[in-house]
Formats: structure tokens, C-alpha cells, sequence
């Protein structure tokens, strides 16, 4: 990489870099919210001098010494807390480059983000907010927690540290008890003091971990490493069989892989995409992005971030009504029908505007069971729960026309990707087959499942 090339990525790194810190205002001035709260640890203890993203307002903020934040002039419309890397690690000319390695990712990762009486549980991708002109959102508390690792050093056999180079990262892992495991490959770097960063999602622990790196025809592999939940492994050190090559210097690494992660997946000959945004092209349905609720902030996982495992073994509350709603995998309606029962709980029925809102708010706009059915009396849709109808969000009639059947034969209901849209299906159905979640509800938490309810 010629040194020219290198200096302008800088530049704009540093022109990026200058627009976040500065708030830089990157959408139209106009009606605005304000947004604040605190950043804790799972102790609950404030951590001050956090910083803190919200997008795609492109603004920053620092919390103070009683790890307070203030996001003011929030644009109108979906906004987004997230964490970015906390110090630019910076080499010996005062140039950040923390986009060589895996610190150009977030150290930390949000556990739970706190609104009122709604505690939404999720990983570092954040959590989403419908932001109305005039809109104070206070109080919000964001609890965060460093994220699990494996920290190590590449030195060749003299001592000295191979420094900004790529290597190749193969690291594999053996969950304890026999449980299955897996491994993941591809480029990394190291960073100007010889130093890479692997990290580990949860459901990949506890399990023992191995680690190989690859420069040029050198290798080196660890001996296994044991990883349980929360656990940082910051001592690791692999030596190549080798000395430093006479008058060189190890190989920078081209700029179009500084930025790329320890893993990336073998490319595929042809693109891969989600069964929504097939869906979509097919039946010439645009993406709709969510509309704010009039009355609560919206709160909703982004449709790709990773989920917490809790997600789909805690309760949340919907504070208008007092129910409890929960997501949950299914093998089918029947199955979901059953798992709901076990639960003492139904397949949830929507009653007003509000509460679908709120539903695609904190669980997202995805295939869902509900439990609408005209099974007994044809074209009288009547919720499991035996309360009447009174609110309706049906779809748009052949917005998804692949299907055989008569609308006698669809008697359940679907709530769709497509703004939560409602979608009637019936067995050999596209979506009858698909759909393999659902969301269930009762009408009171029992006080040993308040696991998300604070």
C-alpha cells in the first residue's frame, strides 16, 4: 500500500472521527426530543467517562463522574443507543489504529436498557427509539458489561512482536461435556504492538478454546484455553517458530482488510437473501421503516442484531395494560398453542392501535403466531383468549398471492414482517409453514418470572 493511500484513509478516518465527536448535525434541523440517562455496570454502579453513540443522529456524548448522559436536539423518528470503542489505541505517532484489529470493535456491549418499567434485555447492537417532535425521555439506564474474549500476542522466537501484519486466525472451540462445539477462520491483524483480539459470543461458552495463527509459512497454536461466561483471557502469547527476517519488516496488512474482522465466512458464488426482502421483491412490497407510538417511546431490536439469550426466557410488561408478552420458538401452531398453555399463557390477542405498536416495538416485525382463528364460525375471527374483536391490522389482500388455498380454508392468523401487518393462513400455506415463532401473553406475571420487569 503506497504510503499516499494510507494517509488519506486517515484523513477521513479523522474527518468521521471529528463529525462524531463534534455532534455534527447530518440531518435536517427541525422538530427534535431529548433523551438521557445513565450508564451502569450489572452492579449497578454509574461508570463515568462512557461514551456513548446515538444514530443515526450522528451524536456522542461522555458521561459525567456520576455516569450521567444528555442527548439534546434528537431528530424526529428512529434513533439508536450504541456503543463504539472506548480509547483509540494510537501508535507511536499519535495515529489511531484501532482499525487494524478487532479493538476497532466495541469492548463493551449493552445488557439491558431501562425505560420506565420496561427493561429490554439485548447485546451490543443496541436498542431502537421512536423519538416524537417535543419528546423528554429520561431516566433511561443502560447497563453494560465488558464483553468476553481472548486477547493475544504474536512474537517471533527471539522475542519481538510481529507488528501490524496479517495473519490468518483460526480459533476453535469444545463445549465442556461432550455438547458439541465449532471453530471459525479467517484474516486478522495484529496491531503495532503485536497484539489481536478474538471475541466470543455466549453461546459459545463454557467450552475450551484453541487458537491458531498463520503468518506467511509460520504457524503457532495454543494450548486450550477455558472459557466461561464473563471471562476475559487477556495472557495469551503465540510464538512463531522463527526469528525476524533479515532487513524486514513485517507486511502491513492492504487497507481494504484493515478493517475486517478475526472471522469472515467463505464468500459464496452467488448472494444470499433474507426470506423478508425476497418476500418483498416478489410481491413489490417496499420496506416500510416502524412509526413512532403517540404515547410510549417505540423500543425494538434491530431485525438483524444478535439476541440475548434471555429474550426468549424473560417476560416483558407492557406498562398501558399490566400484561406480560413473551417471544417464543415453535415447531408449529399447534406447538406454540401448547407452550403457551404450559405457560399459563394464550397467543397474544391485540386489542388497539397501541398495543401492536408496542408488540413490533420490543419484539420487531417478524413471523408470528397469534391467536386469531375463524375455526368455529366462518368469518367470525374471535382471540384465544375469548375476547372479542375490536381492533383489526389486517394486511393488504394478495400482497402475498402464493397461495392454493380458499379463504375458508386460511383459519389462523399470522402477524407478518410488513409492518406487523396480520396475514391469514391455513395448512400448506407458505407462512403456515415458515413461521416458527410466536408471541404469548397473560394478564398477570407471577412474582418468580419478572426476570424482565423491574
Amino acid at each position: 500500500m503506497k504510503r499516499l493511500g494510507f494517509m488519506h484513509v486517515v484523513f477521513l478516518i479523522g474527518i468521521v472521527g471529528f463529525c462524531l465527536i463534534t455532534s455534527v448535525p447530518c440531518m435536517a434541523q427541525g422538530e427534535t426530543g431529548t433523551l438521557s440517562g445513565t450508564v451502569v455496570d450489572k452492579n449497578g454502579e454509574p461508570i463515568p467517562e462512557f461514551i456513548i453513540n446515538l444514530s443515526p443522529a450522528f451524536q456522542r456524548s461522555k458521561t459525567d463522574k456520576k455516569g450521567a448522559f444528555t442527548f439534546a436536539n434528537v431528530p424526529v423518528g428512529q434513533v439508536q443507543i450504541a456503543i463504539p470503542p472506548q480509547q483509540p489505541e494510537q501508535n507511536e505517532k499519535g495515529v489511531s489504529n484501532n482499525f487494524l484489529t478487532e479493538s476497532f470493535k466495541p469492548d463493551y456491549e449493552i445488557v439491558t436498557t431501562k425505560i420506565g418499567d420496561i427493561t429490554i434485555f439485548q447485546d451490543f447492537e443496541g436498542v431502537k427509539f421512536g423519538i416524537k417532535s417535543g419528546s423528554k425521555i429520561e431516566n433511561v439506564v443502560v447497563t453494560v458489561q465488558q464483553r468476553m474474549r481472548i486477547r493475544g500476542r504474536v512474537v517471533f522466537k527471539d522475542g519481538k512482536p510481529l507488528t501490524n501484519a496479517l495473519i490468518t486466525l483460526k480459533v476453535v472451540h469444545e463445549k465442556l461435556n461432550n455438547r458439541g462445539g465449532g471453530s471459525s477462520s479467517g484474516g486478522a491483524a495484529t496491531n503495532s504492538e503485536g497484539y489481536f483480539v478474538h471475541y466470543i459470543q455466549k453461546n459459545e461458552v463454557p467450552a475450551n478454546f484453541t487458537v491458531t495463527v498463520k503468518y506467511e509459512i509460520f504457524s503457532a497454536e495454543s494450548e486450550q484455553i477455558l472459557i466461561e461466561e464473563g471471562t476475559r483471557y487477556d495472557d495469551l502469547v503465540l510464538t512463531l517458530d522463527t526469528k525476524v527476517p533479515a532487513n524486514k519488516t513485517p507486511n502491513k496488512p492492504p487497507i481494504e482488510t484493515q478493517i475486517t474482522p478475526s472471522f469472515q465466512p467463505k464468500p459464496r458464488t452467488s448472494p444470499r437473501e433474507s426470506l423478508p426482502s425476497l418476500l418483498r421483491k416478489l410481491t413489490k412490497t417496499p420496506k416500510q421503516a416502524a412509526k413512532p407510538n403517540a404515547n410510549h417511546p417505540i423500543l425494538s431490536q434491530p431485525s438483524n442484531s444478535p439476541r440475548h439469550p434471555m429474550d426468549l426466557n424473560s417476560w416483558v410488561v407492557n406498562p398501558a395494560n399490566g400484561h406480560a408478552y413473551k417471544k417464543i420458538r415453535c415447531g408449529s401452531l399447534a406447538d406454540a398453542q401448547k407452550k403457551a398453555e404450559t405457560e399459563g399463557a394464550y397467543l397474544v390477542a391485540i386489542n388497539d392501535e397501541a398495543e401492536q405498536k408496542w408488540l413490533s416495538g420490543i419484539f420487531g416485525n417478524r413471523l408470528y403466531w397469534i391467536g386469531l382463528s375463524d375455526a368455529e364460525t366462518e368469518g367470525q375471527w374471535v382471540w384465544q383468549n375469548g375476547k372479542p374483536l375490536t381492533y383489526i391490522n389486517w394486511g393488504q389482500k394478495q400482497r402475498f398471492p402464493h397461495s392454493s388455498l380458499s379463504e375458508e380454508e386460511k383459519d389462523s392468523v399470522v402477524m407478518t414482517f410488513v409492518d406487523g401487518t396480520w396475514h391469514a393462513v391455513g395448512p400448506g400455506d407458505l407462512f403456515w409453514r415458515l413461521t416458527r415463532q410466536a408471541i404469548i401473553e397473560k394478564d398477570k406475571l407471577h412474582p418468580d418470572n419478572t426476570a424482565a420487569v423491574k
